[in-house]
């Protein structure tokens, strides 16, 4: 009786809503909320004319009862993870959304909320802030401490990361997300067997943990690999929902197992199920393109900004997986050169940009050089240059080069046919890589990317030094000592030997650095053509005239 009563009142609330009557919806949802207060669906209506109204704050705790009444609706879940996002709850928002994630892990719009915060830099540090507020009061809170290392890795703060992780693991070693951090710190530091000894006792503990088996065939051997899969292939029966995690760490150890031919049809399972919840779009990447390339146009004199500093900067630009990871081994190997690894700061700064809708003159410029260097991490106080190795600011080079009349770019170029191979045969997860799990979007990404350098080379020429990756390798001497020149660095024979470098690497080339250079990975997309067709047609030759594609 009380649910045919329900009806009418809610009706009318949905009414107002579509009409646009957010005063009346509110009034008819809220006292539903009171007459029928066991009914989601009025707490939910309630909340979402709130967000309407812009009143996200007020929204927060219907969206809350409404999941809590129903917690197996997606729906719900969406709506409190944004509003909580939109108060910039940001901790909050993160936590809550991961978590949910668990239950609902191909739900796109959560997909979307944890990419939203992920892709700013501001948004870690509004956690980093939130944590460390809240550790000053409750120091050995592991969960904080885990937080708040997370956020340090994101912004670039590598060391503050790896100490909160040391000290929640000292704390805390059996619990699953603090071992997996401390695992993967010591793999990024070089010490594989480290990292194996906990993520084998994470796998006693939860045998089909699907990120302690996808890191664990990262470092395995080909010995393990029947075993692996084969506790994978568990993992996956009793998951409810396709897990890309779990099918690229099956198709890491058939590669290793049978040879590349054979996985790469995993692969292709893997990327798929990956990009069907995130998918790149083709559309607004050309938007962005349109949008950054008019603030510095082609036949306009540079932007420079009113004064620059020290130290030095030399960003380190390309496609992934076209040797930016090697070539800041080989200049952090130089004394008084401070590696950084890949920092979000310029496409922050940029975004800000573009959005303001003002010119970029010199006195934004200057600005943007000036919050740069406010928000990087800390180097050593004799150093006499940085290197910012984020290979996707190719995009944001206009913004970069103005802001920095001092600073170098080193562009590493590689067979794009290579690249596309590399990056579909690993798991990218980030928001700005969603590219790498469609071959089709992979040669679009790669072509604009050319496009990019195109308009750069054409504004500020004389400033970016192009490596070819294959040159590179072939010959590290004779191009190591360019590389030196141009930056107006001295040249240091440990730029020849980066596996020695013991930086932490947190990047996809995190084995292949730890090896002598090596030539073995040229031209390997030859043995596996009929497997990336889509990829190869997509990759316009005209843009590639350094490479034969006949």
């Amino acid at each position: 009786m009380a649910q045919q009563t329900a009806k009418p009142l809610k009706s009318k609330a949905l009414g107002d809503l579509e009409a646009g009557k957010l005063p009346q919806a509110l009034k008819k949802a809220q006292l539903g909320v009171k007459k029928f207060p066991k009914d989601s669906d009025y707490h939910a209506i309630a909340g979402f004319v709130l967000t309407e109204m812009q009143r996200y704050k007020q929204s927060i705790p219907y969206f809350a009862e409404a999941s809590r009444l129903k917690p197996d609706d997606a729906q719900f879940v969406e709506n409190l993870a944004n509003a909580l996002m939109q108060t910039g709850q940001i901790h909050r928002a993160l936590s809550y959304a991961e978590h949910k994630l668990e239950q609902f892990p191909n739900n796109k719009e959560l997909v979307r909320v944890v990419d939203e915060i992920q892709l700013k830099g501001s948004s870690w540090r509004l956690i980093i802030d939130h944590t460390t507020q809240r550790l000053e009061k409750d120091p050995d809170n592991t969960d904080l401490l885990y937080s708040r290392a997370r956020a340090y890795g994101h912004v670039g703060f590598t060391e503050h990361s790896s100490r909160d992780i040391a000290r929640a693991y000292e704390l805390a070693p059996d619990k699953e997300g603090i071992a997996l951090a401390k695992a993967t710190d010591l793999h990024q530091s070089g010490d594989k067997q480290g990292s194996r000894n906990i993520l084998g006792s994470v796998l006693e503990t939860n045998p089909v943990c699907a990120a302690a088996l996808y890191k664990m065939s990262m470092i395995a051997g080909k010995d393990e690999a029947d075993h692996l899969i084969a506790a994978i292939d568990t993992a996956i029966v009793e998951r409810d929902h396709a897990d890309s995690v779990l099918e690229f760490a099956k198709a890491r150890l058939i590669s290793m197992r049978d040879g590349l031919n054979a996985a790469l049809p995993q692969f292709a399972r893997a990327n798929a199920i990956q990009h069907d919840i995130n998918p790149y779009d083709n559309a607004r990447e050309e938007t962005k393109y349109d949008d950054i390339c008019k603030q510095l146009s082609l036949g306009t004199p540079p932007v420079t900004a009113i004064q620059s500093d020290v130290p030095n900067p030399i960003f380190v630009i390309g496609q992934p997986r076209s040797g930016t990871t090697l070539m800041e081994m080989m200049l952090s190997s130089v004394p008084g050169i401070a590696g950084c690894g890949e920092l979000t700061i310029a496409g922050e700064l940029s975004l800000q940009a573009i959005e303001s809708g003002n010119q970029f003159d010199a006195r934004a410029a200057t600005e943007f050089a000036k919050e740069y260097r406010r928000l990087m991490p800390p180097i050593p106080k004799d150093s006499t240059a940085f290197v910012d190795k984020i290979p996707h600011n190719y995009q944001r080079l206009g913004f970069i080069l103005s802001a920095f009349p001092n600073a170098r770019v080193i562009n590493m170029m590689r067979d794009p046919r290579d690249v596309g191979l590399s990056k579909w045969i690993r798991r990218f997860d980030a928001p700005g890589m969603r590219y790498a799990s469609n071959l089709e979007a992979i040669a679009h990404s790669a072509n604009l990317y050319r496009r990019y350098l195109e308009h750069w080379m054409g504004v500020f020429g004389d400033r970016i030094l192009t490596i070819t990756y294959e040159d590179l390798v072939a010959d590290p001497k004779t191009h190591s000592r360019k590389v030196a020149a141009f930056c107006d660095i001295d040249w240091d024979e440990r730029m020849m030997h980066p596996e020695k470098n013991t930086k932490q690497v947190r990047t996809a080339s995190i084995d292949q650095v730890r090896k002598k250079i090596s030539t073995s990975s040229i031209g390997g997309w030859r043995e596996v053509a009929v497997h990336i067709q889509p990829m190869l047609d997509g990759l316009d030759p005209a843009l590639w005239p350094e490479y034969d594609f006949d």
